[in-house]
C-alpha cells in the first residue's frame, strides 16, 4: 500500500503524549511503502491515518528500539459511520497550534437518551472522585486588555468619578473639605432585562399599595400594636401618628412619597415547578421597601454614566445600548418641584432634613442642584433635627416657619434611626412638622408603612386584597414577597423561633428600623434568639427567608491604595424608585422614577452570603484530586451527553461505566464510540477571545467555566445529532428493500402492523430532533449573553449543526413520504381483499338464487309436465340473464357505497 500520511491523530492516552515527538513522527513518516528505522521514545497508541480519498484504521506500534512500521488496514470502514467519515475528512485538526501554549483534549459522547441528573449528583458525591461544582452563570462577559492597560483604565475611571461627583466623605478620616470617590464596579453588573422591566412596571402598583396602607390608620394600629410595647423607636413614631389622628389628621392632606423598592434575584425556589430551564435564577424577591430617605437618586445615574465611559474606553460601543436609561435624579427632583407648586406659595422653600454629619454629601447636594437647575425660583435649605428643634415653629395658619422661611415641602434624609433623635426635642420637632401645612416626604404614616412588621403583615393571605381590588394585581404583588415570620408569643411565633435556632443560615433577622447594619446573620441569629426566646423583646424582630442571589464576577474599585485587577465574586441588589403625590384617594402623580444597582461582595453579610447556582439540566463536575495545573472537568447534560475536558482515555472508560446506572435507554457501545467528538484545546495569549481555529479550541487565559460550558453545549448538540443521524441511517437501511420492491413491482414484504411501528419510530425521531432539542434555534440561556451566544453559534457552525439538521429533516420528510406510500398501498390491498370477499359473497348469493329459481321451475303444475322446445329456450335465457343482472347491480351498489 502506498499512501501519503496527511495527519496522525492520536486517539488514546492523549494527555501523556509528548507533542514535540509527535511532530517529529509527522515529518519522518513521509511514505509508507518502505521500512522506516529511527529511535523514538516509546509511544503506544491507536492512530487514525487519512488518505486523500480513503479512511483506514490501523495499529501503529512505536517501540523504544529500532522497528519497522507496519500498517494493518482493515478491509472495510465499519469502525466509522458514514456521517463521521464525511465530517472528519472535511476538518483539519492538527494536534497543536501556534496560538496555544499547551494542548489538552476534550471529548464529547452521547451515551443514552437521558440522564437522571438528580440521582447522578448524589452518585458523584458518594464516589468522591468527581465532585459537583457550581457554574457562575453571571460571570463577567467583557474581557479587559493587558494588565498595564487595565491599571491605566482603573486610574482613568477613578479620576472620572472624582471629576463628575461620584464621591463620598470618608467615615474613617472625616474631613468635610475632602472627598473620595465612592466605591464602584468597573464593569456593568448583569441583570436580566425582562425582570428589570417587570420590576419597573410593578413599582406603580407598589406606590398605590403603600399609599393606601399609610392612609389606613386602623390597619397600622392593629399591625404595630405588639411592636410598640417592646420597640421604643417604633413606639415614638406611632405616638406621633396617634396624636395626629386624634387631632383629626394632619393640616396638610397632600403627601409626597419617594419610595424605593429593593429586590434581588433568587436562586432558590419554594416550589419545584418554578425552576427555569435556561436562567440562572428562579424568580426575584423584594428585600424591602424604603419609604424614608430613599437615597442614591444621584449615584445611580452617575454610575450609569461612569460605566458608559469605561465601555467607550474599551471599545465596547455596542454594549452601551444595553445600559438602561436612568433619569432617577431628574424625576425625583421634578416631583419635589411639583409638590412645591401644589403648595401654591412661590416664596416658600424646600427643606432637606439631613444628618448631623453627611457622608453621602454628593448624592444629597446633587438633588439640591438639580432642583435649582430645573426651577431657579425654588430655594433649598438644609437643617438637621437638632437645629430645627431650636428654630422651627408654626404660624397661625399652621405654616412651617424655619428662620423666616415658609416651608412648602419637607424632604427627610434623616430621622430613620434612633441615634438621630438625641433628646425629646428632636421628637417634638418631628411632631411639629407633622402638624404643619408643609407637604411631607414622607408623612409619619408613610414612615410606619415601611416597617418590617407591616411588610410581614402584607404578606399574609388576603391582606393585600384589603388595599388592591384587582385579583391579578394582588397575585403579582404576592409573588415578589419574601417569606417573613413574626416572632409573636403564639404557636406561629414559637415555630419561627425554633426554625431560626435550628437552621439559622436559612434566614435573616431584621429589626423594624432602617439604616443598614442592623440585621443579624448565621450563628448570630441562633445566639440572639436563644437569648430572647422567653423575653418580650423578640416581638420587635422579624425572621425573613434569606435570598440567595446569583453570583457574578467583576472588578470592585475602592478608595484605598491597593489596586487589584482580579475579578471578585459579587451579588447585586436592584432598587426601583417610585413617586406618588396624592390627596387621599386623589392621585396627582404616580410613576416609576429610575433605578439604582448596588453591588456588594458575595461574602458580605449585608449583601447576602450567596452560593452560585449550577446551570439547570447540566451537572458540572471537577476531579477532586489534581494531577497537573490544568483542571479535569466533566459536563453531564440531561439529554444523555457527556463532555470531558482533560480526561484520559482510562478515566473516560471508568466514567462511562459509572454512568450506566443513571442512564435511560442506553445506546450501544459501538454507536457511542463511533459518533463521539474529539478535539484539542489550549490557551492563547492574554486578551484574545475564545474561538476555534484549525480544529482546535483556543481559550482566553481568563476563560471561565461558562465559556467551557458553551463549547461543551455545542459539542453535546453535535454528538447527539450524530446519534440521530446514525439512527436515521439505520432506519433507512431497514426499509431500503421497500424501494426495490416498489421499483420491481413485487409484493411488499411488510405487514400493516410493521408499517405502523415504522411510522412510530420515525415520528419519535422527528420529535426528538425538532421539538425536544435546541437544534433549530439558539437556547434561551444565550439570548442575554451576547458573547456566549456568538461563541455558541460559531461552535455550532464549525460542526455544521444547522446544515446537518436541515439535511436530516429532508431525509425524514422523504421517509415520511415513503412510509405514507406503504401505508396507503397496504390499505388499498386490504380494501381490495374486502372487495373480493364481497364479490364472492355476492356470487354465492347468485348461486343460491339460481338454485331456487330452478327448483321453482321443476315444481311446476303437473298440467305442464312437458315443456315445448321454445319454452326451454326461454327458461335457459332467464337462468343466464338473471344472475348477470343481479351481480352487476350488486357490484355497482357496493362500488357506489365504497367511493
Amino acid at each position: 500500500m502506498n499512501c501519503m500520511i496527511q495527519r496522525c491523530i492520536i486517539l488514546t492516552y492523549r494527555s501523556n503524549i509528548n507533542f514535540d515527538i509527535c511532530r517529529k513522527i509527522h515529518t519522518v513518516f513521509t511514505t509508507c511503502n518502505r521500512p522506516l528505522t529511527t529511535r523514538i521514545l516509546m509511544i503506544k497508541s491507536s492512530a487514525q491515518l487519512c488518505h486523500n480519498n480513503f479512511l483506514y484504521t490501523s495499529k501503529v506500534q512505536f517501540e523504544k528500539t529500532k522497528f519497522n512500521l507496519k500498517l494493518l488496514p482493515t478491509k472495510s470502514t465499519d469502525d466509522f459511520s458514514i456521517t463521521q467519515m464525511k465530517k472528519r475528512l472535511k476538518k483539519r485538526k492538527p494536534v497543536t497550534n501556534n496560538e496555544t501554549n499547551a494542548a489538552y483534549s476534550v471529548k464529547a459522547l452521547a451515551t443514552s437518551e437521558e440522564y437522571n441528573l438528580e440521582a447522578l449528583v448524589q452518585g458523584l458525591i458518594e464516589q468522591k472522585l468527581y465532585m459537583p461544582s457550581s457554574i457562575r452563570t453571571m460571570d463577567i462577559m467583557l474581557s479587559l486588555p493587558s494588565k498595564k492597560e487595565t491599571e491605566e483604565l482603573i486610574e482613568k475611571a477613578k479620576d472620572w468619578a472624582l471629576v463628575h461627583g461620584v464621591c463620598m466623605r470618608s467615615k474613617q478620616k472625616l474631613n468635610k473639605n475632602v472627598l473620595q470617590f465612592a466605591p464602584f464596579i468597573l464593569m456593568p453588573s448583569p441583570f436580566p432585562r425582562k425582570e428589570f422591566e417587570n420590576a419597573c412596571q410593578i413599582q406603580i402598583v407598589l406606590n398605590i399599595l403603600i399609599h393606601r396602607v399609610a392612609q389606613d390608620y386602623n390597619f397600622l394600629k392593629e399591625t404595630l400594636e405588639e411592636i410598640v410595647k417592646v420597640d421604643n423607636f417604633t413606639e415614638k413614631l406611632f405616638e406621633i401618628c396617634k396624636i395626629i389622628n386624634s387631632e383629626g389628621g394632619s393640616a396638610q392632606k397632600i403627601s409626597l412619597g419617594i419610595l424605593r423598592s429593593d429586590l434581588m434575584l433568587d436562586t432558590t425556589c419554594s416550589q419545584k415547578d418554578m425552576i427555569k430551564k435556561c436562567l440562572p435564577y428562579c424568580c426575584w424577591k423584594q428585600v424591602e421597601i424604603n419609604t424614608i430617605a430613599s437615597g442614591f437618586g444621584w449615584l445611580g445615574p452617575a454610575s450609569t454614566e461612569l460605566h458608559k465611559f469605561v465601555l467607550r474606553e474599551l471599545g465596547y460601543y455596542k454594549e452601551i445600548k444595553n445600559l438602561p436609561e436612568n433619569n432617577a435624579l431628574q424625576i425625583i427632583c421634578s416631583s419635589m418641584i411639583k409638590a412645591w407648586k401644589i403648595y401654591g406659595n412661590e416664596q416658600a422653600v424646600i427643606l432637606f432634613v439631613v444628618e448631623d454629619v453627611t457622608y453621602n454629601i454628593c448624592d444629597q447636594r446633587f438633588h439640591e442642584f438639580e432642583i435649582r437647575k430645573q426651577n431657579p425660583n425654588v430655594r433649598v435649605i438644609r437643617r438637621n433635627l437638632t437645629q430645627l428643634a431650636a428654630i422651627a415653629k408654626l404660624d397661625s395658619n399652621k405654616e412651617l416657619i424655619v428662620e423666616n422661611y415658609i416651608v412648602s415641602v419637607v424632604y427627610y434624609r434623616s430621622g430613620y434611626e434612633p441615634g438621630q433623635y438625641h433628646t425629646q426635642k428632636e421628637w417634638d420637632v418631628r411632631l411639629l412638622i407633622e402638624r404643619s401645612l408643609a407637604i411631607k416626604c414622607p408623612t409619619i404614616q408613610y414612615h410606619l408603612a415601611g416597617t418590617k412588621k407591616v411588610q410581614q403583615a402584607l404578606a399574609k393571605p388576603g391582606v393585600i386584597s384589603r388595599f388592591l381590588k384587582n385579583e391579578k394585581t394582588c397575585a403579582e404583588i404576592k409573588e415578589i414577597f419574601t417569606e417573613l415570620y413574626a416572632l409573636d408569643f403564639d404557636e406561629h411565633g414559637d415555630a419561627a423561633i425554633e426554625m431560626g435556632i435550628t437552621d439559622p443560615h436559612r434566614f435573616v433577622l431584621k429589626p423594624q428600623r432602617e439604616g443598614g447594619c442592623n440585621n443579624k446573620y448565621g450563628l448570630d441569629i441562633k445566639h440572639f434568639l436563644e437569648s430572647v426566646k422567653n423575653k418580650k423583646d423578640r416581638v420587635a424582630w422579624i425572621l425573613m427567608d434569606k435570598i440567595h442571589p446569583p453570583i457574578h464576577k467583576s472588578y470592585m474599585i475602592r478608595p484605598d491604595n491597593s489596586i487589584s485587577i482580579e475579578p471578585q465574586e459579587l451579588v447585586s441588589e436592584l432598587g426601583i424608585f417610585g413617586i406618588i403625590i396624592a390627596n387621599g384617594n386623589d392621585i396627582y402623580v404616580n410613576k416609576q422614577s429610575g433605578h439604582m444597582l448596588r453591588t456588594k461582595l458575595a461574602t458580605a453579610n449585608e449583601g447576602g452570603v450567596a452560593t452560585g447556582l449550577a446551570l439547570p439540566d447540566v451537572i458540572h463536575a471537577v476531579a477532586k484530586y489534581e494531577i497537573n495545573h490544568e483542571p479535569r472537568e466533566i459536563f453531564f447534560f440531561r439529554e444523555g451527553t457527556i463532555v470531558m475536558w482533560n480526561i484520559s482515555e482510562f478515566e473516560c472508560d471508568n466514567v462511562l461505566k459509572f454512568l450506566k446506572k443513571y442512564e435511560q435507554n442506553r445506546y450501544t457501545e459501538y454507536i457511542v464510540k463511533s459518533e463521539s467528538e474529539l478535539m484539542c484545546y489550549g490557551y492563547a495569549d492574554y486578551g484574545k477571545r475564545n474561538h476555534i481555529k484549525d480544529g482546535n479550541i483556543i481559550l482566553d487565559l481568563n476563560a471561565t467555566k461558562l465559556d467551557k460550558y458553551t463549547f461543551s453545549n455545542a459539542m453535546a448538540q453535535s454528538v447527539k445529532l450524530g446519534i440521530w443521524e446514525a439512527s436515521l441511517d439505520h432506519y433507512i437501511d431497514s426499509i431500503a428493500f421497500v424501494t426495490e420492491d416498489l421499483k420491481a413491482g413485487k409484493k411488499l414484504r411488510m405487514t400493516q402492523h410493521e408499517v405502523l411501528k415504522k411510522q412510530g419510530e420515525l415520528f419519535a425521531l422527528r420529535h426528538s430532533i425538532n421539538l425536544s432539542s435546541d437544534l433549530l434555534d439558539t437556547p434561551d440561556f444565550y439570548w442575554e449573553r451576547e458573547n456566549l451566544e456568538r461563541l455558541y453559534q460559531e461552535t455550532c457552525s464549525y460542526f455544521n449543526i444547522a446544515k446537518r439538521t436541515r439535511v436530516i429533516n429532508e431525509k425524514l420528510n422523504h421517509c415520511v413520504e415513503l412510509v405514507g406510500i406503504l401505508s396507503t398501498h397496504l390499505s388499498d390491498r386490504h380494501h381490495i381483499r374486502l372487495e373480493w370477499m364481497i364479490i364472492v359473497l355476492i356470487m354465492v348469493e347468485v348461486i343460491f338464487e339460481i338454485v331456487h329459481y330452478v327448483e321453482s321451475i321443476i315444481t311446476l303444475d303437473c298440467n305442464y309436465n312437458w315443456i315445448k322446445k321454445k319454452e326451454w329456450r326461454r327458461v335457459f335465457s332467464l337462468l343466464f340473464s338473471f344472475p348477470i343482472r343481479l351481480s352487476a347491480n350488486s357490484i355497482g351498489t357496493f362500488c357506489r357505497c365504497f367511493l
